[in-house]
């Protein structure tokens, strides 16, 4: 909607594909000095994949400048991340020249932005008659449909809920607080009405007696398609043939490894309430030790922003104690690049009822396992308060292979996989204050000193001194040194018309400079001038006449001073 030049971008809904197009065109055509919008590339079915730049240009190209990476709903019905992604850019478009770190962050930095990296994903998960995948479109493993019951919206009502069917040997019953709630039936229950429990969906090749749950058509999960652990499917499901064997990944992994000038990353996610830092297979004591401290510091001040405890994924997230996940973004990011990565798992409905306190610590996968039932019945509140038709009242349906059968019970989509659209944009506020302070965790490049002294008969010292002022090394990450993805800093001197060098090396590498990441101890912490790096030149020229000297690193920016001799 237009109010006279102005797109209306609110944060109480879900935008599809082409919603999200129009905000984003309008966004970067209103904003043109600093939002630029871009396609990362196409989706398996064509679609572009839109990424927006955040840079002022009239301060230098992005490519010089220190780089923060955004992405989001890599997975199809993650659709919070998309919206946590626009408001972050609308935050920076209303700010910018009014915040004091928004405006320094557009002028001196540059955030990548890809608010939708799965467009065909999301197309089903916001289609009129939706279907919940995990992420791409394309068939994998199999080229067909498997036997046995496939989610879907059977009754036509635009949601898929869930089925319910009398049955004696079943593992559910009707809650005493409210027949829309059904809650596990304990091993000593007896003589009472039970059910079985089924998504909504129809079962292919049904042969009246066996229901089994069928492996999706679109089997792929683009989380597991990265490099770093990638196993093949027998050892992870939804891994792809290859790594980046899938066009979106394939696409981001080109950007991304192009653009060494990114230093940090957050991908959203749903749900949790958690900020998640690698390793997803390897324990914390095989990651460099002050890359540990760094991530531990980020994550604590992503914490005190949004209330999300920080984890690991190995210690903290697995989905079975025995297994791990490979082939995940962040461990890429981090493993293969150095650069330090974040997924930050938005929403979660058990949090929002009150049972996640910050002192309970309460286990992220395993509650779903196992949890009193006095935590069913603070979902259920909740749910009542804030989001009454997510939990839906039973009603018969005549199944076209199970008979007579009920479909009711959990709305999944805007309850336990999205926050109800009511509560969208307080869930999503504080993120963009944790990417902006993240983002302004960088390395920067500033000019200390640039002297020019006189050694006779038009001779010249010419002496340069650089220094980082941001918290982050000009590496980024001391991972990023051992993988030889961040460059030293360099200082190039070009003489101008009638000066000649005379000694010292045109271009003259610093090393890497400290910021204060490596200075975090609160106790005789001392401060030495490693964050200073030095170069000199003779040069000979007439009084007058200039050089100019430029600063390169690939994660801290570049400067450039023309100087005169005097």
């Amino acid at each position: 909607m237009l109010w006279g030049d102005i797109m209306e971008i609110r944060f109480d809904t879900y935008y599809d594909n082409e919603d999200l197009a129009a905000r984003l065109k309008h966004l970067c055509d209103q904003n043109p000095e600093i939002l630029e919008l871009r396609s990362l590339g196409k989706s398996h079915e064509g679609r572009d994949i839109p990424l927006v730049v955040v840079c002022n240009r009239k301060t230098g190209p992005d490519t010089s400048k220190a780089a923060f990476w955004v992405d989001a709903n890599i997975h199809a019905t993650e659709v919070t991340g998309t919206m946590a992604a626009l408001y972050l850019l609308d935050q920076v478009a209303t700010r910018y020249g009014k915040d004091e770190q928004v405006t320094r962050i557009v002028d001196e930095q540059a955030i990548y932005v890809a608010p939708r990296l799965n467009p065909d994903g999301a197309a089903l998960a916001l289609a009129d008659r939706p279907r919940m995948i995990r992420s791409g479109t394309r068939p994998y493993p199999e080229g067909e449909r498997e036997d046995g019951l496939h989610a879907e919206d059977i009754d036509g009502d635009h949601r898929i809920l869930q089925m319910r069917v009398a049955d004696p040997a079943g593992d559910w019953k009707v809650s005493d607080r409210d027949p829309r709630l059904l809650v596990k039936r304990s091993f000593h229950d007896y003589g009472g009405e039970y059910y079985r429990l089924l998504p909504e969906g129809v079962i292919e090749n049904y042969d009246g007696t066996s229901i089994q749950l069928a492996p999706q058509l679109e089997g792929l999960d683009f989380n597991r398609n990265f490099p770093s652990g990638w196993r093949p499917e027998g050892e992870q499901k939804g891994a792809g043939e290859f790594p980046a064997s899938e066009p979106e990944i394939h696409a981001l992994m080109s950007f991304v490894s192009g653009h060494p000038n990114i230093f940090g990353a957050i991908t959203f996610h749903t749900f949790g309430r958690v900020i998640l830092r690698p390793f997803s297979s390897k324990a914390d004591e095989e990651m460099i030790t002050n890359d540990l401290w760094i991530y531990q510091a980020l994550g604590d001040r992503g914490t005190e922003i949004s209330g999300y405890p920080h984890a690991s994924v190995n210690h903290d997230f697995r989905y079975h104690p025995k297994e791990v996940i490979g082939g995940a973004f962040d461990d890429w990011a981090y493993e293969h690049l150095g650069i330090f990565a974040f997924t930050v798992e938005l929403w979660d409905l058990a949090g929002a009822s009150g049972i996640t306190e910050k002192a309970e610590k309460r286990k992220f996968i395993e509650w779903f396992r196992k949890h009193p039932i006095e935590d069913d019945y603070k979902v259920l509140d909740f749910v009542n308060e804030h989001a009454p038709d997510a939990l839906v009242p039973w009603r018969p349906f005549d199944h076209p292979q199970l008979g007579p059968v009920e479909i009711g019970g959990w709305s999944n989509m805007y309850s336990w996989r999205n926050p109800p659209h009511t509560l969208l944009e307080a869930e999503i506020a504080p993120q963009t204050e944790f990417v902006l302070e993240f983002t302004a965790a960088a390395p920067r490049l500033q000019w200390h000193s640039i002297d020019v002294s006189p050694k006779g008969e038009d001779r010249f010292l010419v002496r340069a001194v650089v220094e980082n002022v941001g918290f982050l090394s000009t590496s980024g990450s001391e991972q990023a040194r051992k993988t030889k993805r961040a460059r030293e800093v360099a200082v190039r001197l070009r003489p101008g018309e009638g000066v000649t060098l005379e000694h010292g090396q045109p271009r003259q590498k610093l090393g890497h400079l400290e910021g204060r990441s490596n200075k975090m101890d609160v106790t005789f912490s001392y401060s030495p001038t490693d964050n200073r790096g030095r170069a000199e030149w003779i040069v000979c020229g007439a009084s007058g006449s200039t050089c100019t000297v430029e600063v390169r690193s690939d994660r801290a920016g570049s400067l450039t001073q023309e100087i005169q001799l005097p």
